[in-house]
């Protein structure tokens, strides 16, 4: 499935992935990277930007660096999100402050802050 480029999605996948160390360097910038990311179930939510569904190899995404989209001056970074880590991807305009909190309780990484 293609997705347009700079859609605002949220990708569901394998926390196992998410808390290899070199994942989560990237993902989990402000924290520590031995910290393992935690939830109710073994996925994780990912907010970002698509910049290339069309890669055989996965989804490519970007995400501000410190987590917050709405901080223009923020470092971006791209990632590449393995179609085998991948468990659901859902494409918003915007997703609800209800969702983002949902969110926070299977472990989230994205533009939103913590409570």
């Amino acid at each position: 499935m293609q997705f347009d480029k700079h859609a605002s999605i949220a990708v569901v996948v394998r926390r196992a992935w998410v808390n290899l160390h070199g994942v989560k360097m990237f993902l989990r910038q402000q924290e520590s990277p031995q910290t393992e990311i935690r939830g109710v179930d073994e996925s994780h939510v990912i907010f970002a930007t698509v910049l290339d569904s069309d890669d055989a190899r996965g989804v490519w995404i970007e995400m501000a660096a410190n987590g917050h989209k709405q901080d223009t001056a923020a470092e971006r970074f791209s990632i590449l999100v393995p179609w085998s880590q991948v468990l659901t991807i859902v494409v918003a305009e915007q997703f609800s402050p209800a969702i983002r909190q949902e969110a926070r309780k299977i472990g989230f990484t994205g533009e939103t802050e913590r409570e």
